[in-house]
């Protein structure tokens, strides 16, 4: 993800330790910010403790917790719905078990309800904020070469079926000249969302598409590390 979202980690996790562990409040800032700062935005991921170890609820367990639920939800391809669906399900069964005999059946339910609100709240938040993003093409500095065989890649994009999806937007030459301005190198899912202005499930379904063509390839990553590049075939070796 490359938005704050340790303001919802935290908004979250604190809602957690005041309806279960309201003796740990006092000490939640001081808490949080050693998970903020030991655990870090690249780290976290790696650090499958936080969320598979530990007895009880613990402060940095939690905040660990929400972190890595967070960020795989934000590479869900869906909009505000599939990603509160899918972070309800997790934290429902991460803190079954841990609150069995702190909180009531209701208490715990209405907790729930409370991270889904505030969860629907940043996603919708960030679905408003892309909108209104002016259409962009990616940040890279532009080539000394063309690297890109440039008419090749116009003949494999004019034959392949595109998705109705999308299509005032997203057509064969609109795909080409986005294409050809990545020279070949690795891009987001998101700087496809801010070239066209479509949504995530949309920008998903025409790059999977590409990959099925073999005019993409992946990096092999998943969630926010995962990027897309010309395939092999339609580039050109850069000059000596």
């Amino acid at each position: 993800m490359d938005r704050d979202y340790l303001g919802l980690v935290r908004d979250l996790t604190e809602q957690v330790i005041a309806a279960a562990c309201p003796e740990k409040l006092p000490d939640f800032a001081e808490d949080f910010a050693d998970f903020a700062l030991a655990a870090g935005a690249l780290q976290v991921s790696e650090k499958t403790d936080y969320v598979k170890e530990g007895r009880g609820l613990d402060t940095t367990l939690v905040a660990g917790m929400f972190f890595q639920v967070v960020v795989e939800a934000s590479g869900l391809p869906g909009g505000t719905r599939e990603r509160v669906s899918f972070i309800r399900k997790k934290v429902k069964d991460y803190l079954v078990n841990r609150l069995a005999g702190q909180i009531t059946l209701s208490q715990f339910y209405r907790l729930l309800n409370l991270i889904e609100e505030r969860a629907g709240h940043y996603f919708e938040h960030l679905e408003k904020d892309w909108a209104a993003r002016p259409m962009v093409e990616i940040s890279l500095p532009p080539p000394r070469f063309e690297l890109v065989k440039g008419e090749e890649l116009r003949q494999a994009l004019s034959g392949i079926g595109l998705p109705e999806k999308g299509r005032r937007k997203l057509t064969p030459e609109t795909l080409w000249e986005f294409l050809r301005s990545t020279q070949g190198r690795w891009f987001r899912l998101l700087d496809f969302e801010g070239a066209f202005k479509v949504n995530k499930k949309t920008a998903w379904s025409y790059l999977n598409l590409l990959l099925t063509q073999g005019i993409l390839e992946h990096n092999g990553e998943k969630a926010n590390r995962v990027r897309y590049a010309l395939a092999g075939s339609f580039k050109l070796a850069p000059p000596h």
